[in-house]
């Protein structure tokens, strides 16, 4: 069976604008690109560009103020990112995620999303950042995300195949020398780390 992702008009962005590849909008921006979500399958999604796949895309942060950074491996299943490394957890949103409330089927994939990529012993709180929208690769072009930072206590990869882990702090993503993907350039740029 083919993999359905929510996705929206690239019409429903038209009045917004970005900076640098980052916004923050108000809560009922938010409710209406989630109102204006509807599902296609996956194959027809990643080279139709004027739609946006909707993604969260949550920043880990744990108790002693470290940023979750991985690695995607050339096992991970988005070739375009692999050896890259990345400052965001998150994926698409998929019918299992479905919900009458549609900021529930967001959410519901979020969880989703975290829940089968990390094992988290605590999560203490998940802020709201922005929106991402990038239009400078053939990954992102067809991608819109939704920028998170989750407070854990601690956290753990479950797909150790499909990504390496480190932890830095703000101090020493200075002097990493790693390249970020796109959106993880963009979410460290509005978190103030770089």
């Amino acid at each position: 069976m083919k993999e359905k992702v929510w996705v929206i008009d690239n019409e429903i962005l038209n009045d917004i604008n970005f900076y640098n590849g980052f916004t923050i909008v108000e809560q009922n921006i938010l409710e209406k690109i989630f109102n204006n979500a509807y599902f296609i399958d996956r194959e027809i999604a990643e080279k139709d560009e004027s739609t946006k796949q909707i993604i969260p895309y949550v920043v880990i942060k744990n108790k002693k103020n470290k940023i979750l950074v991985v690695q995607r491996t050339k096992k991970q299943t988005e070739k375009r990112l692999h050896n890259l490394y990345s400052v965001g957890i998150g994926g698409h949103i998929n019918p299992i995620d479905k919900n009458k409330n549609s900021e529930l089927t967001f959410y519901n994939g979020l969880n989703r999303e975290l829940n089968e990529e990390l094992y988290i012993d605590e999560l203490k709180s998940l802020e709201y950042v922005g929106l991402i929208l990038d239009d400078s690769t053939e990954v992102s072009r067809v991608h819109l995300g939704v920028l998170f930072i989750a407070y854990v206590t601690n956290v753990n990869i479950k797909e150790k195949e499909n990504f390496k882990e480190l932890w830095l702090n703000e101090t020493e993503f200075k002097d990493f020398n790693g390249e970020f993907e796109g959106w993880s350039k963009i979410a460290l740029r509005a978190l103030e780390v770089i």
